[in-house]
């Protein structure tokens, strides 16, 4: 399997400070979705672990997120390894 760049977009959510994010190409049966948010964050290689400092998202519920900040989506295997990711800015609800 080859690493996947993620389409990750980001619009303001149904609450102050919320995020709708959605991501292309959808989730791979058997895979999970992991987010990281920073002012700076890097997108994790294939085959790399994503456990520290990464959150589990279950790829529909609003995150709670400053905007201007961004947030990388990696999905990954049930060994927590990258197999796609992808990064956009934040926009949350005023």
């Amino acid at each position: 399997m080859s690493f996947v760049n993620l389409v990750v977009t980001s619009v303001a959510g149904s609450a102050t400070g919320s995020t709708i994010i959605t991501v292309e190409p959808i989730l791979t049966g058997g895979n999970s979705y992991k987010y990281k948010i920073a002012a700076n964050p890097t997108i994790p290689a294939a085959g790399q672990k994503c456990v520290s400092g990464y959150t589990v998202w279950d790829g529909i519920s609003e995150i709670v997120a400053e905007s201007g900040k961004k947030i990388v989506i990696a999905e990954v295997g049930a060994d927590n390894t990258c197999i796609s990711a992808g990064m956009t800015t934040i926009v949350s609800a005023d």
